[in-house]
């Protein structure tokens, strides 16, 4: 019987040359990696004895020794789609359909499969919340590109805590984050050519993750918020944010989000992310 073997280079912490506060690098050999090849029982990074299994190789650095019929998951590595053309007996593992349709009116020849990331809330935990105070952000420094200090007192005026998190190591990292906070917010509103390139080929994961809890997103659209744009609150101004997370105060309006929205992260718990894994066999 045919296995999967998925490869990734090992995540690691690095020092912010401001705060020196590490962060990690490479979370997708977490998530796509580890997490993906523990949840299937399949092998990872094997040494020996892969190859007749189906193999995947999270963002490689090289691609001459990869086998034909073998697959790159390339997330947001853009970069890789160049190299890619010119080897299209690999298969492409992609995470929006955005990223799939862009492959394919560039007349690549791979073998194109959408697979989502999944949620972080394997448990599908739920906290029973008494009341809102707290929002907050997690990801990199550009997730929320407003003035900290200005928003927090902004939010304090409403009654409401601002708290942030841009140096998680793990995946219970972020757990006990969403445990903490009733709303999310994201703020990214750089719209040059490359970025815009790039995000086609992201997905929402952390709107992903906050609904998995139950857990509304306030946030700017971007591109790669489409497949999920019925399932956040869309604002074009910060005075809209503010306003709009004032009115998830209200217990009846934000359980109306909570409800909607934990239902449509339910098609991105592991389990049902695994079962595109086991089509490849």
């Amino acid at each position: 019987m045919r296995n999967i073997s998925i490869f990734a280079r090992p995540a690691y912490l690095r020092l912010a040359n401001i705060t020196s506060i590490p962060y990690l690098k490479r979370g997708s050999s977490l998530i796509r990696g580890e997490q993906i090849a523990e949840y299937l029982g399949a092998r990872f990074n094997p040494a020996a004895d892969y190859e007749n299994d189906v193999c995947i190789y999270v963002k490689p650095l090289a691609f001459e020794e990869i086998k034909e019929g073998s697959y790159i998951d390339i997330l947001e590595a853009v970069g890789l789609t160049k190299i890619l053309f010119n080897y299209p007996k690999l298969g492409i593992i992609v995470i929006s359909q955005a990223a799939c349709e862009y492959l394919k009116n560039n007349q690549y020849k791979n073998n194109i499969v959408v697979i989502p990331q999944h949620h972080c809330n394997f448990e599908r935990f739920i906290r029973d919340r008494k009341e809102i105070t707290t929002v907050g952000v997690i990801g990199s420094k550009d997730s929320f590109e407003y003035p900290i200090d200005e928003f927090r007192e902004r939010l304090g005026k409403i009654g409401l805590k601002f708290t942030t998190n841009h140096s998680f190591k793990n995946r219970q990292d972020v757990i006990d984050f969403y445990k903490q906070i009733d709303i999310q917010v994201s703020w990214n509103i750089d719209t040059r050519r490359k970025i815009l390139r790039q995000k086609l080929f992201q997905d929402p994961l952390r709107m992903k993750n906050a609904a998995s809890f139950g857990i509304p997103t306030v946030a700017f659209p971007e591109i790669n918020y489409k497949e999920f744009e019925e399932n956040y609150i869309s604002v074009n101004s910060t005075d809209l944010m503010i306003s709009e997370i004032e009115k998830l105060k209200n217990k009846d309006y934000y359980e109306q989000w909570s409800s909607k929205i934990i239902k449509e992260a339910e098609k991105y718990h592991i389990s049902k992310i695994a079962k595109k894994y086991k089509q490849l066999l």
